[in-house]
């Protein structure tokens, strides 16, 4: 069984071109340097400006510490600040998806 670890923003106003570079380079970093293969895309349909990133691990135990890796490393941390104005606050969400 996989654990999926999908998180989703909503880009604040026009900033969707702006919002695409961060995201790429987001899950780039994630994949090379924390070791959590990383995807992102950007949702049709639903609100429009929604983003998606899609980390997959082997099982809970592997999700919580890679949770717990990225919340001490300082680029990753780095990355979060510079996309502060990029995302409405207070509309990104997590969903933690078993695949069967």
């Amino acid at each position: 069984m996989t654990i999926r670890l999908d998180r989703t923003g909503l880009v604040a106003g026009h900033r969707n071109p702006e919002a695409a570079t961060w995201a790429a380079e987001m899950s780039t970093y994630l994949t090379e340097k924390l070791g959590m293969s990383t995807t992102w895309g950007v949702e049709v349909g639903g609100p429009v400006g929604t983003m998606h990133w899609y980390t997959d691990f082997a099982d809970m135990a592997e999700l919580e510490a890679g949770l717990g890796k990225s919340m001490t490393d300082a680029g990753y941390i780095e990355l979060i600040a510079r996309a502060a104005d990029l995302f409405i606050e207070g509309r990104t969400e997590d969903s933690i998806i078993y695949i069967m």
